[in-house]
């Protein structure tokens, strides 16, 4: 369920004004890459489970980015043409190089799956004791990469929920 944030707007030019609607949608600025859709995030975020289920739903292959030339691979991606369509899972080590995360912005729609550090420590976890070292380790990767998950996303969907509600959500934003 989404929660609206109200914000109070201090104008210092009396004459001017700021008309804010929630009736509308804003319009959507034009995203690059047609077909194509990035799906980035932490370990337990959701990636996989979620590329997956939404290439099934869309009705195109889900793939996977390689740590090892990843470069290589996306572009043997794209040379599928604009026809081409899928839905890629990037490792979140790609994204430390801007480059890299300027080609994903510019080739295709960047998904952000933003999970709280409970959540995936909770899917990562394999017994309860184990949880709090793995808390402790993604919240260390999430104070390093979130910045990098900002500048390179399109699209952002919250993943704590339980994977069909969180489809459910990723499915109406790619689709608007």
């Amino acid at each position: 369920m989404t929660k609206f944030i109200r914000r109070e707007f201090q104008v210092d030019e009396p004459d001017k004004t700021t008309i804010v609607r929630h009736d509308a949608p804003a319009p959507r600025p034009q995203m690059p890459g047609g077909g194509i859709l990035y799906i980035i995030g932490l370990p337990g975020s959701g990636k996989s489970a979620v590329a997956e289920r939404l290439a099934h739903e869309l009705g195109c292959p889900a793939l996977t980015l390689p740590l090892d030339e990843p470069g290589e691979a996306l572009e043997r991606i794209l040379a599928a043409g604009p026809a081409g369509s899928a839905v890629v899972e990037v490792p979140h080590k790609l994204l430390l190089g801007e480059a890299f995360r300027q080609r994903l912005q510019s080739t295709g729609r960047v998904l952000y799956l933003m999970a709280s550090v409970e959540a995936m420590a909770e899917r990562l976890a394999k017994t309860p004791e184990e949880q709090a070292k793995v808390r402790e380790r993604l919240g260390r990767l999430r104070t390093s990469y979130e910045p990098l998950f900002m500048q390179t996303l399109h699209l952002m969907a919250p993943a704590d929920a339980p994977l069909d509600e969180v489809l459910a959500d990723v499915l109406e934003r790619v689709r608007m």
